[in-house]
């Protein structure tokens, strides 16, 4: 538990409980760890911490199943991701494209609620913008050099940083599935860096885990329209 919470970059209260409760479906047993109905052959005992986290969505959230009816950008890095475990032998690399999965995930959730126009406000300014994402919007006002803490999207602060639109988020999500984008996303920006200091071990239930929690967020989306 400790050695986990310290990748933490957005905690909050209550994620011990939730992190207890996965962590007692990983398990250690002669050279095998056992993760929820995975069982990994690891080089040694410490790599339980390379199953979990390689594993975060399916050792929170369980079972999921893969969608295709997800946002092209999503479903692309899905199918990367698919395909690297399958491959195997780049465990790190396979491992940040499932948590970018979840992230882009995240993203795409944002252009979704956006809608064919966002209403931009800046001071006194007013501006519509069609047909624009998250991406575009964030490259936008970087243009103009407007402020992102004063900018509003149709009437809503603008989720800038990753930790903003994580917290944006959080209305699609319960507590469980919150942690698992949260520390997911901690992890996939460590070996962005190259903060590889583990033997990582990722699985297709991670992805399918990962997929179907993103596809709940949509789910979320369209039902609170």
């Amino acid at each position: 538990m400790k050695e986990i919470k310290g990748f933490f970059q957005y905690y909050k209260k209550g994620d011990d409980d939730i992190l207890e409760e996965a962590l007692s479906n990983v398990s250690y047993e002669k050279g095998k760890v056992k993760i929820r109905d995975e069982e990994i052959k690891v080089e040694k005992k410490k790599d339980s911490l390379g199953v979990f986290l390689a594993n975060i969505p399916y050792a929170i959230l369980g079972e999921g199943e893969l969608h295709w009816d997800l946002p092209e950008k999503v479903t692309k890095v899905q199918g990367d991701a698919l395909k690297l475990v399958e491959i195997g032998g780049l465990n790190e690399v396979a491992t940040l494209e499932t948590y970018l999965i979840m992230e882009m995930a995240l993203r795409s959730l944002y252009t979704q609620w956006i809608g064919e126009v966002a209403v931009i406000k800046y001071k006194q300014k007013k501006v519509k913008v069609k047909n624009t994402d998250y991406r575009k919007l964030k490259l936008y006002l970087l243009k103009k050099g407007w402020s992102k803490y004063k900018v509003k999207i149709n009437n809503e602060a603008f989720p800038y940083s990753q930790g903003s639109l994580l917290a944006w988020a959080e209305s699609f999500m319960d507590e469980k599935t919150s942690l698992a984008f949260r520390l997911s996303i901690n992890v996939r920006n460590l070996l962005a860096h190259g903060e590889v200091e583990w033997n990582l071990y990722p699985t297709r239930s991670s992805i399918e885990s990962a997929s179907f929690a993103s596809w709940l967020l949509f789910q979320r989306l369209q039902k609170s329209k």
